[in-house]
């Protein structure tokens, strides 16, 4: 009876433990992530660490602020200001739009509403932007005031225009604060016309210039006179030392050599005096016709989420000699001399490393994963179900177009994951070209009959980029069905490249 004593212990001990994973499934110590027989272990992930630019398919005149670990995205708009609430920059694409604040009609600052910039300043939001009643020569500043913890919440209240004494032409305007004293930078001219200067002014309070306007940029060089001569965008950037700079766009915006310059501010200068900043003589952050970043230009900046990186957000358009502009993101640091160093556009489409404290997913990997069913598969050109799991982009799954063809709101698709996992959400890559997605319903079950409805994901024009659907709480399932509910154009069968699920690793 000794004898076999030592062994009873060890039965029981296992029999306890495995009692204890069948009844805490939430509990993942050493990723036991499945709930049937076959336990996940890391090569069932690969890590997800990257991101490509550009980040969306727009983003005119970016802008970011941070606060409390959430970042607030603007852009111009042209008829309203809007705010982009995330909490990580490389998944701006998922953030939900709300719109902070629709001028009245018929008003001075009523329309053509450029370059918005949200400021907290004395625990009060404030949003600064240039407006016109349509005219673009009437182009002045203008600012809004929420006193809401959060600026997607609350009302915003006009508190009116921010001009000098001079009421000239303005645009692009800034506001920062340097030894206690509170300033305003902009881009003006002649109603418009070039040239344009970079101007500062002291400010009394968030709303009011107080004193005379000094211009402490003029284009001057060629590199600042491409389309138009134009010095506009400037933006306040302090280096770890303390000193302060000024990055702005030079040229104009529509050409393909629009670029970034550098006022720097001398040790113990004044800013409201022109002989104490010092331009650069060439361009700081310029075209690249390898990265398809053409115009590069009117930027901003943001720390990554554990502070401890710089990043550059700026627009770019992706072609040569015109079409929309997009916002893009990359790290800089700084040189030896105390100036920011840019380096060069990152290319597009490449793998860019995520900012430093943002969320690391595990993507779980296929090799075991299959089609549980479908409504209907393309079978020219082999654009059939199964492509949606095989990890590769350029393969795609499309709905029949040919004979009988198929048309919303009657597709789906089922994916058998092999077993049932632990997941946070799911990632998708669009198709190229036409038969994008735009809604997709996302239900999951473990018997590839019964469904759980997930919600619906909202689709951008992304290719190839990834675009992620962060579930709210972790689910555990065997299957998951994707019903598309409405596409980017007028085809009515959808296509999708690809299809995933992973984990997120705090």
């Amino acid at each position: 009876m000794k004898k076999k004593a030592p062994y009873l212990f060890a039965w029981l001990c296992l029999a306890l433990c495995s009692a204890c994973k069948k009844n805490n499934p939430e509990k993942l110590v050493g990723h036991p992530l499945a709930i049937g027989a076959n336990e996940v272990t890391e090569a069932n992930f690969t890590i997800e660490n990257t991101f490509t630019n550009p980040l969306i398919p727009r983003g005119a005149d970016p802008w970011v602020t941070q606060k409390n670990g959430i970042y607030y995205f603007m852009y111009t708009q042209g008829s309203k200001l809007v705010l982009y609430k995330t909490s990580a920059m490389t998944e701006l694409a998922l953030a939900t739009p709300h719109d902070a604040w629709i001028p009245p009609q018929g008003m001075p600052y009523s329309k053509n509403i450029w370059a918005p910039e949200l400021h907290e300043i004395d625990n009060k939001w404030y949003i600064y932007f240039a407006a016109d009643n349509g005219t673009n020569a009437n182009h002045r500043m203008y600012v809004v005031e929420n006193s809401s913890a959060d600026p997607t919440q609350g009302s915003w209240a006009l508190k009116g225009k921010v001009a000098d004494s001079s009421d000239q032409w303005a645009i692009d305007g800034t506001v920062f604060k340097h030894n206690g004293q509170m300033y305003m930078l902009w881009s003006g001219g002649n109603a418009g016309a070039a040239p344009q200067r970079i101007y500062i002014a002291r400010m009394s309070n968030p709303w009011t210039i107080t004193g005379a306007k000094v211009a402490i940029s003029s284009p001057t060089y060629s590199w600042e006179m491409n389309g138009n001569a134009i010095n506009e965008g400037p933006q306040v950037i302090v280096n770890p030392d303390g000193r302060l700079f000024i990055v702005y766009s030079g040229s104009g915006y529509w050409v393909d050599t629009y670029c970034l310059g550098l006022l720097s501010l001398n040790p113990n200068g004044d800013p409201m005096n022109p002989a104490d900043w010092v331009k650069t003589s060439t361009p700081v952050f310029s075209m690249n016709a390898d990265s398809g970043a053409f115009g590069p230009g009117h930027n901003g900046f943001f720390k990554s989420p554990d502070g401890t990186e710089d990043w550059l957000i700026y627009h770019a358009r992706s072609a040569a000699g015109g079409g929309a502009r997009n916002a893009r993101i990359q790290r800089f640091t700084w040189k030896t001399d105390g100036t920011p160093d840019f380096g060069v556009p990152v290319k597009i489409g490449s793998f860019v490393q995520k900012p430093s404290g943002e969320p690391v997913r595990k993507m779980y990997t296929k090799e075991n994963w299959s089609i549980a069913g479908f409504s209907s598969e393309e079978l020219n050109n082999s654009r059939l179900a199964i492509r949606i799991i095989d990890d590769d982009s350029s393969t795609v799954w499309i709905a029949r177009y040919s004979a009988p063809a198929t048309s919303y709101p009657d597709h789906w698709i089922a994916v058998d994951m092999g077993d049932t996992l632990a997941v946070d959400g799911f990632v998708f890559i669009q198709k190229s070209g036409d038969r994008k997605i735009k809604e997709l319903q996302i239900l999951a079950g473990n018997d590839n009959q019964n469904w759980e409805n997930l919600g619906t994901a909202e689709l951008l024009n992304l290719h190839p980029n990834k675009q992620y659907f962060n579930l709210p709480a972790r689910k555990h399932f065997r299957y998951f069905k994707l019903v598309p509910v409405s596409g980017l154009d007028s085809q009515p069968q959808p296509g999708l490249a690809e299809a995933g699920t992973f984990i997120i690793d705090n």
